[in-house]
């Protein structure tokens, strides 16, 4: 018999399941699966065990095994796993261990009581901290399923959500995590923390910060998340050269021994809801105001962050497009930071081309080792927004006396001492060695696009090299990407190469000319 209830099975094979299954239950044989779905845990029945037993796509269903209970989505197969199997994809049976041949629970739960919440607010309804708090645990556990996450998604954008409703998703977000506290409680560790709204190309600015912050005795234990509307985000570049997905043991270890970390925020349970609301909004290449602001702030909370600098780009294509917002936003992290004991400052300015010459996560982490390296090549620009934020968010934690941040931050750059340090965590997170900016090889597929005409460029198109670097197969292949020659306020000659698309295959290369023949505005002057 394929099929036991509880009862019988513990008395013939002496299962130990969590109370989470009732004693109605299915059993399986797991099946371990080569695929990978990206993020979403996801199993495979067979649909005629599927329609003997009542399963459907529209409810995700509770997965025990041994001590672990996981929500879970059904797909179904008429020949890729046996009656009685259950397919296990990749993340499942890599991050909890499942073993493959091994049996495992299937229950059908109660429908979440927090979809009528969902309903109240697509309904333009204020919810309570109560239901908030239900909604992002359960998505935080992924009991609800993904069109369900989506509808509530969709809800941060119309009808959207007041100002106490804000307060509450914060609270929710990092209330349902983790809480860590890098101080061991001593009062005189003081904990920052910068963060990029994102959005623009070229994101090379947070790892030239955290370690010239650390260099002061600051812990500035930086998550960063991987790209959303980008051809990379800061963990998709970091992970070139180092690993980003730690568990937080490992994290807190090096934040111990270096007072700063490089990780991806998604390998922590620090508001996890937030990761699983980031790769609903992901395919859409958009993020809502509110759903930037509650992210970036519960993550901070959960992390006893007492000074935050919030990098706000703003311009035509990113995120932030107009001054009225920049203002509006602006207000809303200082107050909202504030309900939390988080003194919050603002660093706007226009974005008016990437930050740096490389997009893509290699050719990105390129320009920041140009940079600690002293390179010729070195991306300038890049370099003095970095010495920028990190000055400011100096003088914000008292360290240095207003004015001076700048020359102190710099000084820690050109002395060598943040390129050490910048290693040092490299190698407490699992680096194997240091790696050189000319050790990085590039996809090797590229063309060169060159000037026609002399001039200054007053502007690079930020969407348009998004939706290049995009074609060309960033940031899933890391090795691909553009070089921009040229930023803005350079001057140009005819001749000169403007921009080189780089690919890992001659039909990729193709696809992103084709795509860049139809932005004739990429780059202006």
């Amino acid at each position: 018999m394929r099929w036991l209830c509880r009862s019988r099975l513990r008395k013939t094979h002496d299962v130990n399941l969590t109370a989470e299954c009732s004693d109605m239950a299915f059993y399986f044989k797991t099946k371990k699966l080569d695929i990978s779905t990206g993020d979403p845990l996801v199993v495979l029945m067979n649909t005629h065990d599927a329609y003997e037993y009542g399963f459907t796509k529209d409810r995700n269903v509770l997965l025990c095994w041994k001590d672990l209970c996981l929500y879970v989505s059904v797909n179904f197969t008429d020949t890729d796993v046996n009656a009685g199997e259950l397919g296990m994809y990749a993340e499942i049976w890599e991050k909890y261990g499942i073993p493959g041949s091994d049996l495992v629970a299937i229950d059908i739960p109660e429908p979440p009581s927090s979809m009528e919440s969902v309903r109240k607010k697509i309904k333009g309804q204020e919810l309570t901290y109560e239901e908030i708090k239900e909604v992002i645990g359960d998505i935080a556990n992924r009991r609800l399923n993904t069109i369900e996450i989506t509808y509530f998604a969709a809800a941060s954008y119309n009808p959207g959500f007041n100002e106490t409703e804000v307060y509450y998703l914060t609270k929710a977000m990092a209330e349902t995590g983790d809480e860590l506290d890098f101080t061991g409680g001593d009062p005189s560790k003081i904990v920052v923390d910068k963060h990029s709204i994102g959005g623009i190309p070229a994101k090379g600015i947070t790892p030239i910060i955290v370690p010239i912050i650390a260099c002061f005795d600051l812990i500035i234990p930086n998550t960063s998340s991987r790209s959303i509307t980008t051809p990379a985000g800061t963990s998709d570049m970091l992970e070139v050269i180092m690993p980003v997905t730690l568990p937080e043991e490992q994290i807190v270890e090096t934040v111990r021994k270096e007072n700063a970390c490089l990780v991806w925020g998604g390998s922590m349970q620090i508001a996890p809801a937030d990761d699983v609301l980031i790769n609903i909004e992901r395919p859409l290449h958009m993020e809502s105001h509110d759903k930037f602001l509650v992210s970036i702030i519960a993550k901070k909370v959960a992390m006893n962050v007492k000074y935050l600098l919030i990098d706000l780009p703003y311009g035509k294509g990113t995120k932030v497009e107009t001054v009225d917002e920049v203002m509006k936003i602006r207000e809303s992290f200082v107050q909202l930071g504030a309900k939390f004991g988080i003194t919050v400052e603002v660093f706007e300015r226009e974005a008016l081309s990437p930050d740096g010459y490389g997009v893509g996560p290699l050719l990105e982490i390129r320009d920041v080792l140009r940079i600690y390296e002293r390179d010729q090549q070195r991306p300038v620009m890049l370099e003095n927004i970095a010495i920028s934020m990190a000055g400011r968010l100096l003088e914000l934690s008292g360290v240095a006396p207003k004015g001076s941040g700048d020359n102190m931050a710099r000084a820690k750059l050109e002395n060598g001492e943040a390129e050490e340090k910048f290693w040092s965590i490299a190698m407490i997170q699992g680096a194997q060695k240091r790696v050189k900016s000319t050790d990085l090889v590039v996809a090797p597929y590229s063309f060169t696009v060159k000037a026609e005409r002399s001039g200054e460029v007053r502007r690079i198109v930020n969407p348009n090299v998004v939706t290049i670097a995009r074609a060309l197969g960033a940031p899933f292949i890391k090795e691909a990407g553009m070089y921009m020659h040229k930023l803005r306020g350079d001057t140009v000659a005819a001749g000169d190469d403007l921009v080189t698309l780089y690919a890992s295959s001659p039909e990729r290369l193709q696809l992103g000319e084709d795509v860049m023949k139809k932005c004739a505005d990429l780059i202006e002057y």
